[in-house]
């Protein structure tokens, strides 16, 4: 077998990563009109239901569009289902993660996943002190 069959173009791949840097950001943008509203928070946010939903999201946008990005870098002959899948869960990590930017790099953040964000902590922080003052009993 030839070894040049998986040479890495790197324009190519950084091509590829631009692509799903701007996908992740799509994906966290439009997802935060849905994970940002006070019903989502009140009824879902419990739940944890986020990482479900942007995979499934990101999901959709890779097969509808045939985003395989492992075919792409390594020279595949055809989009693959497995590819197209293994993408969106790049994407939807990376929403993550551009969450995380936005967040706690840029400072920008909606008023109401702060409030949000900070009574998880406070409720982890008191169940955390619960426990901790059964266990001196």
């Amino acid at each position: 077998m030839d070894p040049n069959l998986f040479a890495i173009d790197w324009q190519q791949t950084g091509e590829v990563l631009v692509t799903i840097i701007v996908l992740a950001f799509m994906v966290e943008r439009a997802l935060a009109l849905v994970f940002e509203s006070q019903w989502y928070l009140n009824k879902l946010g419990p739940k944890h239901a986020k990482e479900l939903l942007a995979f499934s999201l990101s999901a959709a946008v890779c097969v509808v569009w045939k985003i395989d990005a492992v075919s792409v870098i390594l020279h595949g002959d055809h989009m693959t289902l497995f590819g197209e899948l293994l993408t969106a869960g790049v994407v939807a990590g990376g929403s993550k993660a551009s969450l995380k930017l936005f967040r706690d790099v840029m400072g920008v953040e909606n008023e109401q996943a702060q409030i949000a964000r900070q009574q998880r902590t406070d409720a982890f922080e008191s169940k955390v002190a619960g426990q901790k003052s059964t266990e001196a009993k």
